[in-house]
C-alpha cells in the first residue's frame, strides 16, 4: 500500500507539470502577438500555386485582400469586395435568407441561380416542350 502514494503522486506531478506548460504556452503566445483573440486577422482561403508559394485571401479588420505569398515576400494583389470574399469562402451573400428554409425552397433558389429547373418532374417537361413543338 505504502508503494502506490509515491506512484500516485508522481502521476498528479506529471500532469500538473503538463498543465503548466501548457498555461505558458498560452501565455507566451498572447505576449508574444501583443493580443488575446484572433479575431483581427483572419486567413479565409490559401492555395497553393507553386513550391512555396501560395495566394491567400485574407480578412484584416473591415477590409478583404487577396495577397501573394513567396519564401521572401508578402504581396498585396488587390482588395475584394465583400460578395468576393462570401464566394471565396463558400457562404453565398444570398444563403443567409435561406436559414431555416426547407430543402425544396433552397433547391429552387439554388437552380434558379443556375438557370435550371430541377423541380418539375421529366414527364412534365417533355409534355410541356411536346407542346411547344406542336
Amino acid at each position: 500500500m505504502t508503494e502506490i502514494i509515491p506512484v500516485v503522486l508522481a502521476l498528479f506531478g506529471v500532469v500538473a507539470l503538463m498543465l503548466g506548460v501548457l498555461y505558458l504556452m498560452k501565455w507566451l503566445n498572447t505576449r508574444i502577438t501583443g493580443r488575446k483573440n484572433g479575431n483581427g486577422i483572419r486567413i479565409s482561403s490559401c492555395i497553393g500555386v507553386g513550391q512555396d508559394k501560395s495566394v491567400m485571401a485574407v480578412r484584416a479588420g473591415n477590409k478583404n485582400l487577396l495577397i501573394g505569398v513567396t519564401q521572401g515576400s508578402i504581396n498585396l494583389i488587390c482588395e475584394l469586395s465583400e460578395e468576393d470574399m462570401d464566394l471565396i469562402e463558400g457562404s453565398p451573400s444570398g444563403a443567409a435568407d435561406l436559414a431555416g428554409r426547407s430543402f425544396a425552397e433552397c433547391l429552387k433558389y439554388n437552380a434558379a441561380k443556375l438557370g435550371r429547373d430541377f423541380i418539375t418532374p421529366k414527364s412534365q417537361k417533355g409534355d410541356n416542350e411536346d407542346k411547344g413543338n406542336s
